[in-house]
């Protein structure tokens, strides 16, 4: 499936970062990997002014993490999860 910039959502103003967390190796980072190959450069820019932060460890589960306003953060698992999977997080967090 291609994306397009148009299909990106632009992020809510609230959203003020996401992290992403993963193993550059582990199956169950496989889809977290594919996401910043495939999808991590439109969400730019769309959005370049929303700090993104790619932490890469050996042997961590992946897991994406949203900051709001106050410091109030959320986080969601991404383990075995596919690329298009990620991206629905993504969108959702950022409303």
């Amino acid at each position: 499936m291609r994306v397009t910039i148009s299909r990106l959502t632009k992020m809510g103003p609230k959203l003020k970062e996401l992290r992403l967390h993963l193993c550059q190796t582990g199956e169950t980072s496989q889809g977290a990997r594919e996401y910043v190959e495939r999808f991590y450069p439109a969400l730019k820019k769309s959005n370049p002014g929303l700090p993104v932060l790619i932490r890469e460890c050996d042997g961590v589960q992946p897991r994406l993490w949203a900051r709001y306003d106050l410091g109030k953060e959320t986080s969601i698992s991404l383990t075995n999860q596919s690329a298009q999977d990620i991206q629905k997080h993504v969108e959702a967090l950022g409303k």
